[in-house]
């Protein structure tokens, strides 16, 4: 049975639950950091154990600059306002619902983010162009009701 690919273009960033205006690119980093435990037990047979101790999370998104953005399309200004704030962000990524510019309201992942870079690039002959970037502040989980970025549960 063949699968289901997901299109790049479907995968939407939201911040404070609007869609990014004109959003070109987006990237999702997780990491697992993991710590050593040396035992006697471990060492006797020349293997290390691993054991995690923590997560984190960075989005990374581009898109081009909007001088007309209003509330319903977050514009460069407006991330540049959130990011002034100094406080974290409601941020979230899922599938782009069919026929519209917004992720769908169920599965997807959501949290709070802190913007921590946010680039504006102006060249000639081209789109004005900015890229964010956010990383995790606290937990990052699956939207309720949901199942990720899948359609049905594995």
């Amino acid at each position: 049975m063949a699968k289901t690919v997901l299109d790049g273009q479907d995968l939407i960033l939201s911040v404070g639950g609007k869609a990014l205006g004109y959003s070109a690119n987006c990237k999702i980093t997780t990491n697992t950091e993991t710590g050593e435990r040396l035992t006697k037990e471990a060492g006797a047979g020349k293997w290390k154990e691993k054991y995690v101790k923590n997560f984190s999370e960075s989005i990374t998104a581009d898109g081009c600059v909007l001088t007309d953005g209003d509330d319903e399309t977050p514009t460069y200004d407006q991330l540049k306002d959130l990011q002034l704030s100094a406080q974290p962000v409601d941020a979230s990524y899922n599938v782009r619902q069919a026929g519209s510019r917004e992720g769908k309201t169920t599965g997807g992942y959501t949290g709070k983010y802190i913007i921590t870079s946010l680039e504006l690039t102006g060249n000639s002959g081209e789109d004005a162009k900015y890229s964010v970037q956010l990383e995790n502040c606290g937990p990052v989980a699956k939207k309720e009701g949901g199942n990720g970025l899948s359609e049905s549960s594995v």
